[in-house]
């Protein structure tokens, strides 16, 4: 009955046909390009007609209209999906060393129904020529990857069984090296792949392999990251290149008078442990609901070009996130529906697994929400930003860093399980800071666990997030040209016990282009000072920390942007 349905469908809807199996071996294919009529049936047909019968010694097919089956038992026939295990569409990137490593993607078809019959998928490569315009296309030079340097495990093919919906996963594995020593030269290629299906109509058949070989990355300074302070950096892409984040070194020592002789000695340690790039924004379709993440033109550039801007930055041994905010236009975190989280959350994933993010950093500003019942938007609610917190944090799984902005009314509830529909949604947070850095205001110690203790904000209560520990909220968040006399909050909080853990957080960081001619006292590096200034006789003995913004003092303009 199969066969007999795909030959009438053939009949019914000759083009169709064509479409959907367009993937059938070259020499059926070449048939299919037969436009001439024979007895008043399609050149096409009569070709499947004679492939299927040379198989099927009764086969039947019905001429008469009535005999045909219906067009609702066609349509309901199978749809099958090609599907790559790291992403959840078409596209998975791969970045090894030059002459080192290899990486493993687990491919495997997914079927929409049951089948009827168990189907086997051939899956091809694509050629020269689909690498071309492909590059044409993304503006990437792009090469094909040569045969040597991949395979599959179970051969070029996948099967989904009789009454099943999924074929097992077979493994592809690509090398920078082989066996017999033949290395990629350092570049980008392409692996087009495509699954085809001699019964079924294959949706999204192709995925592509996007493989990057790349120099070994070594640090210049070979700072290991400072174990005193767990640092966090945001970089505006807008101004610098993120590498500037390799240059953040941290001279940390002792000074002071030992018998009555000064002494002193210094060490230096990179900082930066997070490095969140900006700007993202959520993204909203008026005309369809739709929403997603809209990087600015600049943060596309750095992610387009990421093996050069932030590889190295992961190199290093810092984690690279983006920080997403809101896009200005009445939707938000807070006003989320069900099905706009899950289109967010798939945005989020796929930015992570093609870019090779170590997560995302939530910041619910700017969204916009004064004109959400104006333009008749979901109200803002307290359940729809921990559903995506929780929503993003099970997809990207523990080897991915989940990390919330706490700022203003989008997590003052934080605390309130009942009010989050019973979700604990700090359980679902790598890491929180404040996000109280405004170069307007005073300086702000944010302390959810010491409110109403000097010298905590008074203008800015919070209260701890539930399900996180205090150990991973960070208080202090300094901006740029912040008055250096606040950095006493700072002596006073950290004398007094308060500090919940070494978190600091830096808003934005700087190079030489802002500080050659500028006191070093409004650079936020200043507050380190703070942190570690132990001599209550106002004379500077004891441990010292310099935050050095750039490893060359002389070099001004120090990793500007160069696009």
């Amino acid at each position: 009955m199969l066969l007999q349905t795909i030959l009438h469908k053939a009949l019914a809807h000759p083009k169709d046909f064509q479409h959907r199996f367009r993937g059938i071996p070259e020499f059926m294919s070449r048939t299919f390009s037969v436009r001439r009529k024979i007895t008043g049936i399609p050149a096409l047909t009569l070709s499947v007609l004679t492939i299927l019968s040379a198989s099927c010694s009764d086969l039947t097919f019905y001429t008469e209209s009535g005999s045909q089956p219906d067009k609702s038992a066609i349509d309901a026939a199978p749809v099958i999906y090609l599907r790559a295990e790291q992403t959840p569409e078409d596209k998975v990137n791969i970045t090894m060393d030059y002459g080192e490593g290899s990486a493993t993607v687990d491919i495997y078809a997914v079927s929409d129904k049951p089948l009827d019959f168990s189907q086997p998928l051939r899956l091809a490569f694509g050629s020269e020529k689909f690498v071309a315009d492909y590059s044409d296309s993304t503006g990437i030079e792009y090469t094909l990857l040569p045969a040597a340097f991949y395979s599959f495990a179970d051969g070029n093919s996948l099967e989904i069984g009789t009454g099943e919906t999924s074929a097992a996963k077979n493994t592809l594995t690509v090398w920078s090296k082989t066996l017999f020593g033949a290395e990629l030269e350092k570049g980008r290629y392409l692996l087009p792949l495509e699954a085809t299906s001699t019964l079924y109509e294959v949706r999204d058949s192709l995925v592509l392999i996007d493989v990057m070989i790349r120099e070994q990355y070594t640090d210049p300074d070979g700072y290991e990251l400072w174990d005193k302070l767990f640092t966090v950096f945001y970089l505006n892409t807008a101004v610098f290149d993120p590498r500037l984040a390799n240059d953040m070194v941290a001279e940390y020592g002792w000074r002071g008078y030992v018998d009555g002789v000064y002494t002193s000695y210094t060490e230096n340690y990179a900082m930066g442990h997070i490095v969140n790039l900006r700007s993202s924004m959520l993204s909203y379709d008026e005309a369809t609901g739709r929403v997603g993440i809209e990087p600015s033109t600049d943060m596309r550039y750095v992610l387009n070009h990421y093996d050069k801007y932030v590889r190295p930055v992961q190199d290093s041994g810092r984690k690279v996130l983006l920080c997403i905010t809101g896009g200005g236009k009445g939707v938000g975190f807070c006003n989320l529906t069900d099905i706009q989280i899950d289109q967010f959350v798939s945005a989020v994933r796929r930015l992570v697994d093609i870019y090779g993010l170590d997560g995302i950093n939530l910041w619910d500003r700017d969204s916009g929400y004064d004109i959400a019942e104006e333009k008749d938007l979901p109200s803002v609610n307290t359940t729809s930003y921990p559903k995506l917190i929780k929503a993003v944090k099970e997809t990207l799984g523990a080897d991915k860093l989940v990390t919330v902005t706490d700022y203003e009314e989008p997590t003052e509830y934080f605390h309130d399980v009942e009010a989050m529909g019973g979700i604990e949604v700090g359980k679902y947070i790598d890491y929180a800071w404040s996000g109280y850095c405004d170069n307007t205001e005073d300086f702000q110690v944010i302390d959810p666990w010491h409110q109403n203790m000097s010298p905590v904000s008074e203008l800015y209560p919070r209260q701890p997030i539930a399900g996180l520990p205090k150990e991973r909220y960070g208080c202090i968040n300094v901006p740029c040209y912040t008055e250096y006399k606040d950095g006493d909050m700072i002596t006073e909080w950290v004398r007094k016990g308060y500090n919940p853990n070494n978190i600091f957080v830096f808003y934005d960081i700087r190079s030489n282009m802002q500080d050659q001619y500028e006191g070093g006292q409004t650079h936020p590096a200043a507050f380190l000072d703070f942190w570690f200034y132990n001599d209550e006789n106002g004379y500077y003995q004891g441990n010292l920390a310099r935050f050095r913004p750039h490893t060359d003092h002389t070099g001004y303009n120090a990793w500007v942007k160069d696009w």
